[in-house]
């Protein structure tokens, strides 16, 4: 959900982001802030939700479905195309093979979202932030198998991205505050190990239900 004009968020979160203590902003961070195997109706923690709202300018995101219904405004107001999945002609560690043809992309989630779009199979390859090599085959829309079958993956937002979205996110906002946070991670405690250090408040889930979310951000089937 990023494209190659997308920036990494980067410096040190301020203690007025979220108008608290340096505490504060560490737990804000997404140290332990795990969904296991979420669902679209799940509350999101506090901190999230605040930073997510005055990102979108609402008092707060509630929910994964409240998420992605935000995404698909920044995306227009209908739902995320393949045009806007972050393609890139160069080679990165983040890729899915479709038909033979293989995708680079600067996001991992696209090319799960890319299998949901084509409703085709996509064998996905990313790598960790701590290095680590996580496989996915993704078929369609709804089945997904991952290697090794501890892997999870993140969610986030920068701590500052309601500065740079003025409350009227576009979607470049979304790829330069939100795409730097969405991450594939080998297990649980790998995940809140990165967390800790970054400078966004995130969540965290399994990485074989990554398909429930994906499928809230493309159109239904014509049967509904």
């Amino acid at each position: 959900m990023c494209n190659t004009n997308s920036a990494t968020t980067t410096g040190d979160a301020t203690d007025g982001c979220c108008g608290g203590t340096e505490q504060d902003t560490e737990a804000a961070r997404g140290s332990g802030h795990w969904l296991g195997d979420a669902t679209l109706d799940q509350q999101l923690p506090e901190d999230l939700r605040t930073v997510l709202g005055r990102f979108v300018g609402d008092e707060s995101v509630e929910t994964l479905a409240d998420w992605s219904e935000q995404i698909r405004r920044q995306a227009g107001g209908g739902a995320i195309d393949v045009a806007q999945l972050c393609h890139t002609d160069e080679d990165t560690a983040h890729w899915g093979v479709m038909d033979g043809e293989r995708y680079h992309f600067q996001c991992f989630y696209d090319a799960i979202i890319l299998a949901a779009l084509e409703d085709n199979p996509v064998a996905i390859h990313t790598v960790s932030p701590d290095g680590v090599t996580i496989e996915v085959h993704a078929v369609g829309r709804e089945e997904l198998s991952v290697t090794p079958d501890t892997a999870v993956f993140s969610l986030g937002i920068a701590l500052d991205a309601h500065e740079q979205s003025g409350g009227t996110p576009t979607l470049q906002d979304g790829y330069a505050t939100i795409c730097p946070y969405v991450k594939a991670f080998p297990d649980r405690d790998a995940y809140e190990t990165w967390a800790g250090d970054v400078p966004a408040v995130t969540v965290a889930m399994l990485l074989s239900g990554a398909a429930v979310f994906a499928r809230t951000l493309i159109p239904e089937d014509d049967d509904g």
